[in-house]
């Protein structure tokens, strides 16, 4: 039987609580990074996250398909025995249950089955620069529905609950589901809010991009800026709060384009995001405002980059800044 997009958010709401608990708890220390292949970091917290995540995931829809960015071989192989003994006290104090080494490795690396109804996309930690030096992070379960965004929870621990009082409570969730809008939830407790982008004002648009000049062209965003003229002005956030941001109205344009021209996106890095944007009332594609194709495998092989916007008419100008900024050096 097909599962409801209540008992869905359900679950991923109490998954992403939990992950969130575990960051904060890692945060209250000296987080410990370990060194991936391809050079980016992880750390007990990525490793926690997916764990609890995925537990959650695979006691009420064990047939669900999961697609997550970890794995637990690099933790087996690079956690060392103070690692391994610190992530399951993480996990189990978490949990309220004395838990395993073995059991977290096999949370961790739990896939359901391929082929399934729903897959979830798992980022148990987008960010994790940002997360270390304890700015913006945020965790992403997104849910795709043979193979289109269908419900997400966003969580961002960080991230302030109102942006215009920076000092005021912290942490929140963004929650999402097809055709249901999406909703700001306090982490910590408070209001409920449905969170709406309704802004068509080109001039006065505020672009949001990455902290890290390596995940897109710093270069191509301002170009595109003063092509669209949108005179916002350009800011930087890590991670996929950046969607977060947009859905809730502090922003009008968020764009990744692609860092060299064969980089294809991580399917984990926009589930969750797009749907948190869309239900908002936002509109995503790539670059070239070609819809995301998430049917592919775990990249999104078929796009260039991708551009999430408060409407149409600024989703439009976008795509014809992108289009004129890239023509002119010959993109």
């Amino acid at each position: 039987m097909s599962a409801s997009s209540t008992q869905l958010l359900n679950v991923a709401r109490r998954a992403g609580e939990r992950a969130s608990e575990i960051c904060r708890a890692v945060l209250s220390g000296t987080p410990m990074a370990l060194e991936k292949g391809d050079k980016s970091p992880v750390t007990l917290a990525d490793y926690g996250c997916q764990a609890v995540i995925l537990r959650e995931i695979a006691a009420a829809f064990p047939e669900h398909h999961i697609v997550a960015e970890e794995g637990s071989l690099h933790l087996k192989e690079s956690a060392g025995e103070e690692g391994a003994q610190r992530i399951v006290e993480l996990v189990s104090e978490n949990l309220g249950e004395k838990v395993s080494f073995g059991q977290v490795c096999g949370w961790i690396d739990h896939q359901g089955n391929e082929g399934a109804e729903f897959t979830w996309s798992i980022d148990p930690i987008d960010g994790t620069k940002g997360f270390l030096r304890r700015e913006q992070y945020a965790v992403a379960i997104g849910i795709l529905k043979n193979g289109v965004p269908y419900a997400g929870v966003l969580a961002c621990p960080n991230l302030p609950v109102d942006l215009n009082q920076p000092n005021g409570p912290r942490g929140v969730l963004y929650v999402a589901a097809k055709g249901e809008g999406t909703t700001r939830v306090p982490l910590d407790g408070g209001k409920e809010i449905s969170v709406t982008t309704n802004a068509t004002d080109l001039n006065a648009c505020r672009v949001l991009g990455s902290v890290e000049s390596a995940h897109g062209d710093p270069n191509l965003v301002v170009a595109m800026m003063d092509h669209a003229g949108m005179k916002g002005g350009f800011v930087r956030y890590d991670s996929q709060v950046k969607y977060g941001i947009l859905a809730d109205g502090n922003a009008e344009v968020y764009v990744r384009p692609r860092s060299r021209p064969d980089y294809r996106e991580n399917i984990w890095d926009h589930v969750a995001g797009v749907i948190v944007a869309e239900e908002a009332g936002g509109k995503v594609t790539d670059i070239d405002g070609k819809p995301l194709d998430f049917t592919l495998g775990n990249k999104l092989v078929e796009n260039r980059g991708v551009l999430a916007t408060a409407s149409v008419e600024i989703h439009e100008a976008a795509v014809a800044g992108i289009r004129t900024a890239e023509a002119a050096v010959g993109a």
